[in-house]
């Protein structure tokens, strides 16, 4: 097993993309991947890919009908949990972790 460094991310924030095949809702049904593309998109066009971490998770426990769980961790403070968000939280969520 090799330890991975992680002292430059300043951010890491991970976005549910759950996908369900059993008729419950997931965050894939409501933007979740979408979300998660276009958060990676703009990290990597404003070169902040390497302290800027986004990954796409399984589910996070906070199942809605509106829209997808994001988790915003930052070293040595509390992570910030979001539910429900949408496309149209794109700007809100970019101003928290840029």
């Amino acid at each position: 097993m090799k330890t991975q460094d992680s002292s430059r991310c300043k951010v890491h924030v991970c976005v549910c993309t759950n996908e369900r095949t059993d008729g419950r809702t997931a965050c894939a049904d409501f933007g979740g991947l979408e979300f998660f593309q276009s958060l990676k998109t703009k990290v990597r066009e404003e070169g902040l890919a390497g302290t800027h971490w986004v990954t796409r998770t399984g589910c996070l426990g906070f199942c809605n009908n509106v829209g997808t769980t994001v988790v915003i961790h930052r070293p040595n403070q509390p992570s910030e949990w979001l539910s429900e968000v949408t496309s149209g939280d794109f700007a809100t969520v970019w101003e928290k972790i840029r």
